[in-house]
């Protein structure tokens, strides 16, 4: 087992637990997709599972080896957390950029070697961003530089990546090549677990999905099994429907029409 997270839980005070007795597991090549309402707490898993926040119980093995046993820089060599927006306030390349993935391997006073900036390279043309690698990352579009992100976590080489709502400022098109590339570095052998808003992004990626309710529990199963009407209607607090599309071969997620004039729905 890669990852194995066994009843943990988390809160600013003891009457206000965020997660609840949470427990789940991954193996090299699962992705799981987190769906929850705003403040449920799936930044806060994030958090625990990079340990910037320490759960009051609860324990969470990665190769068999407690989390807390692991080193700043040796956690950060096995998990990496792509956030949902990287700000920089200087003017570097992308390829730079990529290669500060390599940060974890390289020593306090050191500088990336020949391998690590090959280790970028790569990255770079699993993402397909080479094009650009001489561009400036702040000169780029917020999909660009999601994407470039994503290729610097690549050059990380960690076992686990963890993706925070990463396609929450994107368009439609964008948010469609984010999707292809979880998946095709899930098949590539990566553990990842990705947040999202959406639950269409659970039913494409497949896998597992869990859904975090806002009392602190989780809901977890392939995605015909957890994504349920009842459910989703209650945690969200509106209609929705999962439907059968016979013309994409799978199921989505729909809201209903909504009444032109009073705005409510049907």
């Amino acid at each position: 087992m890669l990852l194995s997270v066994d009843n943990i839980s988390f809160g600013y005070t003891p009457d206000k637990m965020i997660l609840k007795n949470v427990s789940f597991s991954l193996n090299p090549g699962d992705v799981m997709t987190v769906l929850g309402p705003n403040g449920v707490g799936k930044s806060t898993l994030f958090d625990c599972l990079c340990r910037i926040k320490t759960p009051q119980s609860g324990t969470t093995h990665i190769d068999g080896i407690p989390i807390e046993q692991y080193s700043k820089r040796q956690l950060a060599s096995v998990v990496t957390l792509v956030t949902q927006k990287v700000h920089s306030v200087f003017d570097f390349t992308v390829r730079d950029f990529v290669v500060m993935g390599c940060a974890p391997r390289i020593s306090m006073f050191g500088k990336p070697s020949e391998e690590d900036y090959a280790d970028a390279e790569e990255a770079m043309a699993d993402i397909g961003i080479t094009a650009f690698s001489n561009r400036i990352f702040t000169q780029l579009s917020g999909g660009e530089q999601q994407q470039v992100t994503i290729a610097k976590a690549i050059a990380q080489k960690p076992k686990i990546i963890l993706f925070d709502e990463p396609t929450s400022a994107l368009d439609v098109g964008n948010q469609q090549k984010v999707l292809r590339l979880v998946r095709k570095m899930a098949d590539s052998g990566y553990a990842i677990i990705m947040t999202t808003h959406n639950p269409e992004h659970a039913i494409q990626l497949g896998g597992i999905c869990t859904i975090m309710h806002p009392d602190g529990y989780m809901v977890s199963g392939p995605p015909e099994e957890s994504l349920k009407e009842d459910l989703l209607t209650d945690i969200y607090k509106t209609p929705l429907r999962v439907l059968e599309i016979s013309e994409l071969g799978r199921y989505a997620c729909l809201a209903p029409k909504l009444h032109r004039q009073e705005g409510l729905c049907e």
